[in-house]
């Protein structure tokens, strides 16, 4: 469960992002926001993979 956590909050705080209007809400901008988060998730998904936590 805690794997998962992080990323449960991460996409919690875009949403809270797009829904309060706290960034311009264009078209290319929510593009741009759901890109980092989509490449956020990514790079922690590799960190978790190469560095599983209970190995370390």
């Amino acid at each position: 469960m805690l794997y998962w956590l992080p990323r449960i909050f991460l996409l919690a705080l875009a949403a809270l992002v797009l829904a309060f209007g706290l960034m311009p809400v264009t078209s290319q901008d929510v593009a741009s926001t759901l890109l980092v988060v989509l490449v956020g998730l990514g790079l922690f998904s590799l960190t978790m993979h190469v560095f599983p936590p209970e190995r370390y």
